[in-house]
């Protein structure tokens, strides 16, 4: 009966060491998902700052052009 039931705790305990071999296998599967998900989602961001730095020169610049036809159709001494 001891031979035995060292054989079940020998038994357990492999079951468990190969539980956890395939969590650990997991855990790096997974944390490499999220480092590829990051690594796109700084790409995407910093394209989208650029864009938006772009985006805020071009406003910048219609405002402006805007303000200038504004001022030269009403005359300079209207505009103040």
């Amino acid at each position: 009966i001891c031979a035995y039931l060292r054989v079940i705790d020998l038994l357990r305990l492999l079951r468990n060491r190969v539980s956890a071999q395939q969590a650990r296998e997991r855990k790096k599967a997974y944390l490499g998902d999220l480092e590829v998900k990051v690594k796109d989602l700084e790409k995407k961001n910093s394209e989208l700052e650029e864009r938006h730095s772009t985006l805020q020169n071009e406003n910048q610049m219609l405002r402006q052009i805007l303000k200038n036809t504004t001022v030269s159709r009403r005359g300079p001494s209207e505009g103040q």
